[in-house]
């Protein structure tokens, strides 16, 4: 927002000079955006609009910081106002305005603006117009409340008699032509200031060409009025009409200020446009109310680290404007600790004594503070079991050659009908689903993954996938009340939609081949699972038909279940608690320092065959020595197909091998004779070729 040296000069006299001006607001206040001969372009926070977008409120921001003396001026109108008003204010809707003034001028004679007016408008990137209009907008400018000027002769007066100035939404299909010529079409969702026979502008953003004042004006209604921010900001979207009114309507704007700028425009009238003044007609219906803050010194300190007295936080407040009252009880306290405060009106900005806080911190000066280290107690972030677990087992299995998926946690009336081993009376319901498809919390995640499968299976011969997730229960698990159902059987916990039900992190397992057996190398995965991550005591007992339970002494963790066998597909499916589990392998961690000697690293670049897995390489080679190999990794992948060479066919990769003993440091003959051992296997097992 543009701002006048020279303006804030005459209200700040104390000032030294631009620079002054320039430095102070930049430590204390807000961004500068440019200084340009007699502009000065200041940054303003939308919740500042109210109190500091104006000459006034910089000025008053300038006397606060530097305890300079604020230039007030006296904006009481020199004539004697008559008691005769001259027309009325009827207000619609006063939700969306809080506040109307307006006031009846005659005799106006229309010519140009003062020079010192002028100047001030071309500064702050305004053009002068004539007198009346330029008042308006010199106004806004110093006090920072919007105006507008009807001409009182070309508003509709019923029956001869005053005209009423009506404050409503735009009916259906109504239109105004805008003071630049621009037609818009309106709608009840606009506010608009209409007389009784049609619309004279859109109210807070522009006036319409109906009433405009011109040459040969005589008499205006002076519009100084405050509006809904929210309104004003749709309106002027909806209408792709931005003007500097509707800029500072929709930053909320206090109602304080109309009085103020309907009584400086006034005065300037009387003065410049030799006009006579009409009664001033404020409708007010809901006063704004006083905010009172308490603050407490010792607070204070506690929050910003920083110890004043009384008499400075008293100087403070009352440079801003703030009124401060002190309770008869602290009066006879030395020191005073404990006070309120009555917050500026124009401040829509302060509610909280975290509000008044910044404001002390912000005229003490920001830079002034001391670095302290905080008071707080620091200790170590808990180890996450579960997170460790879970990347784990994401690790583990991407490797083999599984993809995990995510599915949504709810499911649709039609999937709790499907039997999946629990009752539909058993299911949680969302007490406001937003939609059909999202009524119950799943209580397991076959639902999703077997409806994964469906819509990939048209596409690829094998599917390979799993999820880690939450399920939900209620009440019991299966339906048949099995053993399955102990495992993730409800036990109490949170309530969902007024039933009591437990969450539990499972993982869910899925494998469809239309080619291979499905049952028997889902079961190998888990056991490979199960072997990485340290879970050494368990079994698989046959339940009934196509049923494993796996179980770790009396613990239960889940079942693998074929789901369908035929010659065209094979699909099986697991679940496992890993609730369950990971109370059975925590016991497993142990400290394990930072190795002493140094690892080994090789790289290996080998040509296999598409159908070769990556995951199963990975595993070869880190079975060729657990003891010395400490990681595998895929660093590198090429499509030979794509090469020049009609030879070449399947694909190339490179794979990074870290070896590393516990006890030395490997010699290089011994690093070789693994990968010698290495090489063999993926020759052996995946037809592998060096490159």
């Amino acid at each position: 927002m543009k701002f006048s040296y020279k303006l804030l000069k005459q209200l700040v006299p104390q000032i030294k000079n631009q620079n002054e001006l320039v430095d102070k607001l930049t430590m204390h206040a807000f961004e500068i955006d440019s200084v340009k001969g007699d502009t000065i372009d200041i940054k303003l926070p939308p919740n500042r609009y109210s109190d500091a977008g104006s000459h006034i409120g910089i000025a008053r921001e300038i006397a606060a910081i530097s305890n300079y003396k604020l230039k007030t001026k006296n904006y009481g109108q020199k004539e004697k106002n008559k008691k005769k008003s001259y027309f009325n204010v009827k207000i619609q809707d006063k939700n969306l305005c809080p506040r109307y003034t307006a006031q009846y001028f005659e005799n106006i004679k229309i010519s140009a603006s003062p020079k010192w007016i002028q100047d001030v408008l071309k500064t702050c990137g305004l053009r002068p117009i004539n007198n009346v209009v330029d008042i308006m907008n010199y106004v806004m400018l110093e006090t920072g409340q919007p105006l507008h000027a009807f001409d009182y002769d070309k508003l509709y007066a019923k029956g001869g008699k005053q005209p009423t100035i009506i404050i409503r939404k735009a009916n259906k299909g109504e239109k105004i032509i805008s003071l630049d010529g621009e037609k818009y079409n309106l709608d009840p969702d606009v506010l608009v200031i209409s007389d009784e026979k049609e619309v004279l502008a859109i109210a807070g953003i522009k006036g319409g060409k109906i009433a405009e004042v011109d040459k040969n004006t005589k008499r205006i209604i002076v519009e100084s009025a405050n509006f809904d921010p929210v309104n004003i900001y749709k309106t002027s979207k909806k209408l792709l009409l931005s003007t500097d009114a509707s800029l500072r309507f929709s930053r909320n704007l206090s109602p304080e200020l109309a009085i103020l700028g309907l009584n400086r425009a006034g005065q300037l009238l009387i003065e410049i446009a030799k006009a006579s003044s009409g009664a001033v007609i404020d409708v007010y219906p809901k006063k704004q109310s006083k905010k009172i803050v308490k603050f407490d010194t010792e607070r204070f300190r506690k929050f910003i680290g920083l110890g004043l007295d009384f008499k400075t936080f008293k100087n403070y407040f009352e440079s801003l404007g703030f009124i401060v009252k002190v309770p008869a009880d602290q009066l006879t306290n030395s020191p005073i600790n404990q006070f309120f405060v009555e917050v500026s009106l124009f401040r829509v900005d302060i509610e909280t004594f975290e509000d008044l806080a910044e404001e002390i911190v912000r005229l003490y000066g920001y830079g002034k503070l001391k670095s302290v280290p905080p008071y707080a107690f620091l200790k170590p972030s808990g180890f996450e079991d579960q997170i460790v677990l879970k990347n784990k087992i994401r690790k583990i299995l991407t490797g083999i050659g599984l993809s995990e998926i995510y599915n949504y946690s709810f499911i649709s009336d039609k999937e709790g009908e499907l039997d999946f081993g629990f009752a539909k009376n058993k299911l949680i319901e969302l007490e406001n689903p937003i939609s059909s498809q999202f009524k119950y919390l799943r209580p397991n995640l076959e639902i999703g993954l077997v409806k994964n499968i469906s819509d990939n299976s048209r596409f690829f011969n094998e599917v390979h996938i799993f999820e880690i997730g939450k399920i939900f229960s209620a009440g019991g698990g299966p339906a048949d009340g099995g053993e399955i159902g102990k495992v993730f059987s409800a036990k109490g916990g949170s309530a969902y939609g007024g039933q009591a039900g437990k969450e539990t992190l499972a993982l869910g397992m899925i494998l469809s081949d239309k080619n291979q057996e499905t049952f028997f190398k889902l079961k190998g995965i888990i056991s490979a699972l199960f072997k990485k991550i340290g879970l050494v005591n368990y079994s698989f007992t046959e339940s009934e038909a196509n049923v494993l339970l796996i179980k770790s002494g009396n613990k239960f963790l889940g079942s693998i279940r074929k789901k369908y066998d035929s010659p065209k597909k094979q699909i099986s499916s697991a679940e496992i608690n890993l609730d369950e589990l990971l109370v059975l392998i925590e016991g497993e961690h142990e400290f394990r320092p930072l190795p002493k000697f140094p690892s080994v690293m090789r790289d290996i670049s080998i040509a296999v065959l598409e159908s070769a897995k990556v995951g199963n390489i990975i595993e070869e080679i880190q079975e060729a020595n657990m003891k010395y190999i400490e990681d595998v990794d895929l660093i590198d992948e090429y499509d030979l197909t794509k090469s020049n060479s009609s030879a070449d066919k399947g694909v190339s990769y490179t794979f990074r091998i870290i070896f590393q003993a516990p006890d030395r440091t490997l010699t290089d003959q011994e690093v070789d004779k693994e990968m010698e051992k290495i090489i063999s296997i993926l020759k052996n097992k995946f037809r592998a070729s060096l490159r």
